[in-house]
């Protein structure tokens, strides 16, 4: 009889309580009793926790009945004897007094967020919660990798962060350090270009340091192809390499592969995406054009311009023999001519997939030679890199597996892909080496591109374009270009 009135006397408290925060007193259903509307930091568990009490028509307490507390992402939920055990959804039996309660349990991205009550009658109530940085741990700033030319400037716009990675409001006095010459302090919060190289610039507050880099570029343009994954099937986008002047070609979505820039009039040529494939040209306010009409030709890849925009050379096959080999054909369409014939992939069907080995031809810049990928093929590693002279019809073999080769515009060095490692060797086979290992990817985009003086090369690393200088090694990635594959440099 004691522990009945007791229960009656918390019941009348618990309902003056109630009616005391709303002035609609306690009503039928789901009634929040505390430990709602709070703030706290980020990962701390709230206090007191989150109650409440379930009444039925008579506004008396209904026990044993199991409520449900639904949480949203930044936080969680745990029963009150267990608080290590958090969970999005937790059933809840409530007790003699009608009451259930659980600990919310805050994540580590501030914000805001909410439980979500249930009761069996399907009635809900929300509680809402405000979810604060945590002290000081880092100073950061935007942006924290970017690319300028020399004399370019950076502006930064710096923060601080608690320990997992919120911004606070803090705002006290920054500070700038240059640590290396190719960047300058020009201003407070200010970095100018002053030699190309890799910049990097240390950020200070609070006692706490950041660095921030900036790679200091050539000037040149360049066309890539952006996809939303290694798959292919994206846009053509041309930009300046500080990112400027960045636009998309229009209409050129599903774009095509391997692009090159022609050195007459500045239109590009690629691939299709179509199956098969099949050449087109397009400028840059997104006309396009189909090259070769001629029904020969069943199936068209890797285009490359000549040094002086007359012939573009291709992989291609024909409805005569089935094989694949390496075609050239004049930009108007007309002159189409075999180049160099080749019997190790062929048959009726091979032309509805890619060839094998890849055939990716380069030629000479002088016109008389041309670099081509030859059997036999072998996966992940290409093929037989040979060279064939017009004149004489010599084919020579250079000994090396190589893929997608490029001459340079001095002659001087074939750029090629082996397996992931950017090699260079001399047209006679000689001065073979090794210029850089691209780093793991997860689908290879070996295709590289040399700028007009035969001085850097640009290709893809792990998710971006990157920059080589072919003489010192020295890297410059380019921030902006993530996604970005096949560049074309602007001759």
């Amino acid at each position: 009889m004691m522990r009945k009135v007791l229960g009656t006397l918390a019941f009348a408290g618990l309902a003056f309580a109630l009616a005391c925060g709303d002035t609609s007193g306690p009503r039928s259903g789901l009634n929040i009793v505390s430990g709602a509307g709070l703030s706290d930091t980020v990962g701390s568990i709230v206090q007191p926790p989150l109650t409440v009490v379930l009444l039925d028509g008579n506004l008396q307490p209904m026990s044993g009945q199991t409520v449900y507390f639904n949480t949203s992402d930044l936080l969680l939920v745990a029963p009150i004897d267990n608080p290590g055990f958090v969970i999005d959804r937790l059933p809840v039996i409530t007790d003699i007094n009608g009451q259930a309660a659980v600990w919310v349990e805050f994540q580590l991205a501030a914000g805001t967020g909410k439980v979500v009550i249930e009761a069996p009658s399907g009635q809900s109530v929300e509680a809402h919660y405000t979810l604060l940085p945590g002290a000081p741990a880092h100073v950061r700033a935007d942006p924290s990798d970017t690319v300028v030319y020399v004399g370019g400037a950076v502006t930064y716009r710096p923060f601080i962060t608690d320990a997992n990675g919120n911004r606070r409001s803090d705002t006290p006095t920054y500070q700038y350090q240059s640590l290396n010459s190719a960047l300058s302090i020009s201003a407070p919060g200010k970095a100018t270009g002053a030699v190309i190289g890799r910049g990097l610039v240390a950020v200070t507050a609070l006692g706490f340091t950041d660095s921030l880099y900036a790679s200091v570029v050539p000037k040149g343009r360049v066309a890539a192809e952006y996809s939303a994954s290694d798959l292919g099937g994206g846009y053509i986008v041309v930009t300046n390499l500080d990112g400027s002047a960045f636009d998309t070609i229009p209409g050129s979505f599903p774009g095509g592969g391997s692009p090159d820039w022609s050195p007459v009039d500045r239109t590009l040529v690629l691939n299709g995406e179509s199956y098969p494939p099949f050449l087109f040209s397009i400028d840059t306010t997104g006309h396009t054009r189909r090259i070769i009409t001629d029904p020969l030709v069943r199936s068209e890849w890797y285009p490359r311009y000549s040094h002086d925009g007359s012939y573009i050379y291709f992989t291609g096959i024909d409805s005569v023999t089935n094989c694949w080999g390496v075609w050239r054909v004049q930009p108007s369409g007309s002159a189409l001519e075999h180049v160099v014939a080749d019997t190790s992939d062929c048959g009726p069907y091979v032309y509805q997939g890619p060839p094998s080995p890849h055939y990716a031809s380069s030629p000479s810049p002088d016109g008389t030679r041309l670099v081509y990928v030859g059997a036999p093929g072998i996966p992940y590693l290409g093929g037989t890199l040979r060279v064939r002279t017009f004149a004489t019809g010599a084919d020579t073999s250079l000994g090396v597996l190589g893929d997608v080769p490029r001459w340079s515009p001095a002659g001087e060095w074939i750029a090629y892909d082996s397996s992931g490692t950017l090699m260079l060797i001399h047209p006679d086979g000689s001065g073979h080496q090794t210029l850089l290992y691209r780093g793991q990817v997860g689908m290879l985009m070996p295709a590289v591109a040399w700028s007009s003086d035969g001085q850097w090369l640009l290709y893809r690393g792990y998710d971006r374009l990157v920059l080589v200088q072919v003489a010192t090694g020295l890297r410059l990635p380019l921030a902006f270009t993530i996604g970005l594959a096949d560049p074309t440099w602007q001759p």
